[in-house]
């Protein structure tokens, strides 16, 4: 019985690590305008915008907040500053809080920058029982 429980913990743990990933370059991204989608919370006026060196969030009261971020290949055990507007690829997307002084990791599981789509998963940190939050954006028209 307790084989059976061990193999069933890491078919899970497996499963719940394992996420279908996207690459997408910096290139992709700089110059773009993405309002979250399928969020009680969010407000449609919000929306966020990547430069080469941050995602700047712009708030429909007029205040903006600006996250430095990078891409990258793995899951980062820390922010990696010297990546911030070098990085040019990867599969997931980091990005830090100054003020709570936190940084977190995104996997991007879909991205189709000619409709407009890019959704991205948390993986780190995960919140206190283990969920992960998806995010939905879609392109803003120029």
């Amino acid at each position: 019985m307790k084989k059976v429980i061990l193999v069933l913990c890491a078919i899970f743990a497996c499963a719940n690590t394992t996420i279908a990933q996207v690459t997408v370059s910096r290139s992709e991204l700089v110059g773009t305008k993405w309002q979250l989608i399928e969020d009680y919370e969010s407000d449609p006026n919000d929306y966020y915008e990547f430069t080469k060196k941050a995602v700047i969030w712009h708030r429909s009261n007029g205040s903006t907040a600006s996250y430095p971020f990078y891409l990258s290949n793995t899951i980062p055990t820390k922010f990696d500053f010297n990546k911030v507007g070098v990085s040019t690829k990867g599969c997931y997307y980091n990005k830090y809080n100054k003020k709570r002084g936190v940084f977190y990791s995104y996997a991007i599981t879909y991205f189709d920058k000619s409709n407009g789509i890019l959704v991205y998963k948390r993986k780190a940190p995960e919140d206190v029982i283990g969920l992960t939050d998806t995010f939905t954006l879609k392109m803003k028209k120029k």
